[in-house]
């Protein structure tokens, strides 16, 4: 005999001892019943006595002439009761209900109404894969809980409109195929004070009974439960952005806004409330001791919650534990791009030569929902043109619609009009198309769009996520481009320059004091509390486009014929596309050879900012050495050679 079955019978020896081994069948209920007995005692005995106290107090015969009377009532006390009720209900409870039911929709596995699945969702296979693997994990709970794991408690989907995060949510529900309950968290506040508590506590109730009925033989179940919008009840509740509140009471009862929703949703995640019995009817029979021991594992509620504004929610709503998993749902690079409008051409009648390159191009930072309202509207253009399918121009035509709005023509314009707006606009796309050789041109145009009457567009011929130094000065000459038109070709200064100059600025102050990118390392806000700008910041930007603007004039001096002939194909046509303009700048470069030339910048230089002699500081102006002989010197005037807003600021 090996000393481990040796020690295993001393073992149940010592127990059997000691009444500690193993009860038999009949012992354990008699054990149980003595439990429910010393459980129940007490209610029993104050039962006994109150009968006792009935057949004292009135009789037997009187007993049973009261049962039997209140027997005989029953109907009419029946009717009376339920008249009160129905009143009661009717009064506050349908109004209550009416206000505050929430907006909710409820898929089971049964009755599929979502026809989704993975091969719906195009664009982002990286978030599909985490999509999988949530699915996996939802699927075999059971042997998730046997490996020893825990199952996630929710999902956050985070990322700007129309990124497809209902639609992945979507897709999850009929995959994993499970119960799902889509509600709208709006429609969980109330102006009842305390009932969005009560509707949160509904809804996972409800989704834990969805989860028990549809749950597999000897698996806990599990439900999904897909929180639209949830920064509308999952704001943080402290601090200048806290979004909860409480109510009080008002006029018709109590009355309040949120304040309940949040707290409620976090007990319902996490807390003691898994490990207890939730049931009406196991509770009683918990009551009476029917049920003892812990309580089996609880149906899994899976949240997703979908927001455009994580930054705003609560940190105990996000934190592990709750919304475990965190999907940031970014707009589709090139590859997805591609691929989502494949699949919406498909299902469109469209040119078959259609340029999917350039619509990749045109579409950089475009959500899959963009994609597909602009392929729509584009079909909708061709249709009114009386065309049975789109092509790339109804492409473009449809984008325009949509980002700057309809066309609408000036039919009465002088001609001197007409030529500014041109030439204004030339400049933008000649400066563009010799700075910037990284970006397409897509459209340049006179023709009047929402608050535009003119407007040249460009984009970038792949993402880019970060910016350089040469890139944002490029940006900045291409926004000075129509002022150093108007000066060298129109001999004046026009008022339609006023956005680009503003363009300009922010983008110096941008690049000097954010980015770190000037004469100085430091990275200062551009505007201090009270609004104001840092007098370094605005000298050095003021530098700086002084600079960039001499070059920018040089610049079209020595593309000139570029210039014209840009203008005149805008005076004639009053719009052209990229492929028009690269056309036009093809044949200038081949009609004069001297243009071909690549333009060659300058270096940029700035000086410091508090560079000694160069700057005023804020103690420059000097004390006068007597009152009274400061009394009597006139009032300062500027420098009469000043060149620049700034020259006639005194200097150290």
């Amino acid at each position: 005999m090996s000393s481990q079955e040796t020690t295993s019978k001393s073992v149940v020896a010592a127990q059997a001892a000691t009444g500690q081994g193993p009860a038999a069948p009949m012992d354990s209920m008699l054990d149980h019943g003595a439990f429910m007995w010393e459980r129940n005692k007490r209610r029993l005995l104050i039962l006994l006595l109150l009968i006792a106290f009935a057949v004292v107090l009135f009789g037997v015969r009187g007993i049973i002439e009261g049962l039997v009377g209140l027997v005989a009532s029953a109907p009419s006390m029946l009717v009376l009761l339920l008249f009160y009720a129905f009143a009661m209900i009717a009064q506050f409870g349908v109004l209550m209900w009416f206000l505050s039911r929430p907006r909710t929709y409820t898929v089971t596995p049964d009755s599929p109404q979502i026809g989704l699945s993975f091969d719906n969702y195009r664009g982002q296979p990286d978030l599909l894969e985490h999509a999988k693997s949530t699915v996996r994990i939802l699927q075999g709970i059971h042997k998730f809980r046997a490996m020893g794991g825990e199952p996630p408690k929710g999902m956050l989907l985070a990322g700007a409109p129309g990124t497809g995060k209902s639609f992945l949510a979507g897709i999850i529900a009929a995959e994993a195929d499970l119960p799902f309950i889509y509600v709208d968290a709006s429609s969980m506040t109330s102006m009842w004070f305390g009932m969005d508590a009560l509707i949160v506590m509904s809804l996972f109730g409800k989704a834990r009974k969805l989860g028990r009925k549809y749950a597999k033989p000897g698996h806990p179940g599990a439900c999904i439960l897909f929180i639209d919008e949830l920064d509308s009840i999952g704001r943080s509740r402290g601090g200048v952005m806290g979004g909860q509140q409480q109510g009080g009471m008002g006029p018709m009862g109590m009355m309040g806004m949120s304040g309940f929703a949040l707290n409620t949703m976090l007990n319902q995640m996490d807390s003691l409330g898994q490990h207890i019995e939730d049931r009406r009817w196991q509770k009683f029979l918990r009551w009476l001791g029917v049920v003892r021991g812990p309580v089996p594992p609880k149906p899994v509620v899976f949240v997703i919650g979908a927001t455009n504004r994580p930054d705003v929610l609560d940190i105990a709503l996000t934190r592990p534990g709750r919304l475990d998993r965190k999907l940031n749902v970014y707009v589709p690079d090139g590859e997805g791009r591609r691929d989502i409008i494949d699949l919406y051409l498909a299902q469109k009648a469209h040119d078959p030569n259609i340029n999917i390159d350039l619509m990749v191009q045109d579409s950089v930072g475009w959500t899959p929902v963009d994609i597909k309202t602009n392929i729509n509207e584009a079909l909708i253009v061709a249709h009114d043109n009386g065309r049975d399918r789109l092509n790339y121009r109804d492409w473009l035509t449809a984008r325009d619609m949509r980002q700057l709005g309809l066309k609408q023509p000036i039919t009465k314009m002088t001609p001197d009009d007409k030529r500014a707006i041109a030439y204004h606009e030339a400049g933008h796309a000649v400066v563009a198309h010799y700075v910037r050789t990284d970006h397409r041109i897509l459209k340049a145009s006179i023709i009047r769009m929402g608050d535009a009457l003119g407007v040249v567009q460009r984009s970038d011929r792949e993402e880019r996520y970060t910016r350089r130094a040469h890139e944002i000065e490029a940006d900045i000459m291409i926004a000075l481009g129509s002022r150093a038109v108007e000066e060298e070709f129109l001999q004046t200064k026009m008022t339609g320059a006023d956005s680009d100059m503003q363009t300009a600025t922010y983008l110096a102050m941008s690049y000097c004091g954010q980015h770190g990118m000037g004469p100085s390392l430091l990275a200062v806000p551009s505007q201090n509390a009270l609004g104001g700008v840092p007098e370094p910041l605005m000298r050095i930007a003021d530098k700086m486009l002084d600079m960039l603007y001499v070059e920018t004039r040089a610049l079209v001096r020595e593309k000139a014929h570029a210039v014209h002939a840009v203008a005149n194909a805008l005076l004639e046509k009053g719009e052209l596309i990229g492929e028009e303009l690269d056309e036009i700048f093809a044949m200038v470069n081949e009609a004069h050879p001297e243009m071909a030339t690549k333009f060659e910048r300058k270096p940029l230089e700035l000086p410091k900012p508090f560079e000694e002699g160069s700057w005023r500081k804020s103690e420059t102006i000097p004390l006068p050495e007597s009152v009274p002989a400061a009394a009597t010197e006139g009032p300062a005037t500027p420098k009469p050679g000043a060149t620049s807003p700034w020259g006639h600021w005194p200097i150290e």
